[in-house]
């Protein structure tokens, strides 16, 4: 015996308001259980949703281009009873409604960094933008509540302008735009000019993405937030290459160097703790993290993603370089899941297969370092009176000087050329 069923999306994360990038499935389609039925972007990646069931697909509930949350209706579809042992109906048919919250009006502001909260508080207290709600509760949702914790806002300061005075994330979004707009003022930041540009010439305009704005935005907040300075070095890889070659011919096994190179950098960050630590939301300890979880940034069509390969240290060169490969794919493919972009401690960005000799590459908060690796190139040493042609790698490494100082920079750096050059480390790390 058969009968339709509507299954509701799942709890993907913490993303809200996503969109519908692709519909992988046709009416009357027969699918299994972990069968993608639609593609959903968030702000950094694409996820798929699955069936979650065997059955016949009989309606997809969203279209391209609709705006989906956590709990809606998405899919009918026709299973059989009969092969149902668990009892699905209550789970699957459960709407999942988030309730609203009413809190006191007094509320502690966890802020990420307290400067940026006294900003919120000093331009909730002194600008005209937004008045003061006096009121004996605060009504908002869970997602809006969280929202305001990580900007460090009192949501007492904010007009909602949902049913009732229901603060929504718009709200927040535009009380900080505002707040940022009226600091940047004070502190003379300049403004990205308004320029009528079509005055010289045709031009055109395009949207930036959901993930392009979202890119913008972080990378803009690590530059002026977090204090650069970058080391460039040269490290000799010849012993490396030579090694490489050597293993392909023995294992028939093709390795980039990149692994070879990631596997060494999550040794020395055990040698060097505070390079893969972080520093706390109110900047007066630093977190020491004994996981060592490499993010590698990866090119794609829409920009820049940088997914990462957990415990590194466990895991030897063949199984990095596997990894690595797949979560490229998969970051093109636009198919990565939050677990691949979170949790990283430190990144490598490589343009050794594009070109250059040297770059600042851009913090990833909340870690405190990240390496950039450009092309190798052969040089000529003398060696006892004699020319020797060497294999250089030029590398630089962007650290926060809020945590690292240069000495301990330079050491970091000078111990991960020793192990790029320790070719029985490297062999024995192989497989």
């Amino acid at each position: 015996m058969s009968k339709i069923i509507t299954i509701n999306l799942p709890d993907f994360g913490e993303f809200d308001d996503v969109e519908v990038i692709e519909i992988c499935v046709k009416e009357d389609q027969k699918v299994d259980s972990e069968e993608p039925i639609v593609v959903l972007e968030t702000d950094k990646a694409a996820m798929e949703i699955p069936a979650s069931v065997d059955g016949i697909v009989k309606r997809v509930l969203l279209n391209e281009g609709d705006k989906a949350k956590i709990g809606i209706p998405f899919l009918e579809i026709e299973i059989n009873e009969s092969l149902q042992n668990q009892s699905e109906d209550e789970s699957l048919n459960k709407q999942q409604s988030v309730v609203d919250e009413e809190v006191p009006v007094k509320e502690e502001l966890p802020s990420a960094v307290e400067d940026v909260a006294d900003v919120m508080s000093d331009y909730g207290q002194g600008s005209s933008n937004f008045n003061k709600v006096k009121t004996n509760s605060v009504h908002s949702g869970p997602a809006t509540r969280k929202l305001a914790r990580e900007f460090g806002i009192d949501l007492n300061m904010v007009n909602g302008s949902g049913p009732k005075r229901r603060i929504l994330k718009e709200d927040l979004h535009d009380y900080v735009k505002n707040a940022l707009k009226d600091q940047s003022q004070n502190l003379n930041i300049p403004q990205q000019p308004e320029i009528d540009f079509s005055k010289w010439g045709a031009t055109k305009i395009e949207k930036l993405s959901k993930f392009q704005k979202s890119s913008l935005k972080n990378l803009h907040s690590s530059w002026i937030t977090i204090p650069h300075v970058t080391q460039h070095d040269d490290a000799d890889i010849t012993n490396l290459l030579k090694l490489r070659e050597k293993l392909f011919k023995k294992n028939k096994i093709k390795i980039s160097p990149l692994a070879y190179i990631v596997k060494c950098t999550a040794k020395t960050l055990k040698d060097f703790p505070e390079m893969n630590s972080s520093l706390s939301s109110k900047m007066d300890s630093l977190i020491y993290k004994d996981f060592y979880n490499i993010g590698i940034a990866v090119d794609t069509d829409a920009g820049l993603i940088v997914p990462n390969v957990k415990n590194v240290d466990q895991k030897s060169i063949v199984e990095i370089s596997s990894e690595i490969n797949d979560l490229a794919n998969l970051a093109k493919k636009r198919r990565l899941s939050n677990d691949h972009l979170s949790g990283a401690t430190f990144t490598i960005s490589s343009l050794s297969g594009v070109g250059g000799k040297f770059f600042t590459p851009i913090i990833n908060p909340p870690e405190v370092g990240i390496l950039g690796l450009s092309k190798t190139y052969d040089a000529v040493m003398i060696d006892k009176m004699k020319l020797h042609t060497k294999k250089q790698l030029p590398i630089s490494l962007s650290y926060d000087h809020r945590v690292i100082n240069g000495v301990y920079a330079v050491k970091f750096l000078t111990k991960l050329m020793q192990y790029l050059n320790d070719s029985k480390y490297l062999e024995s790390s192989f497989k």
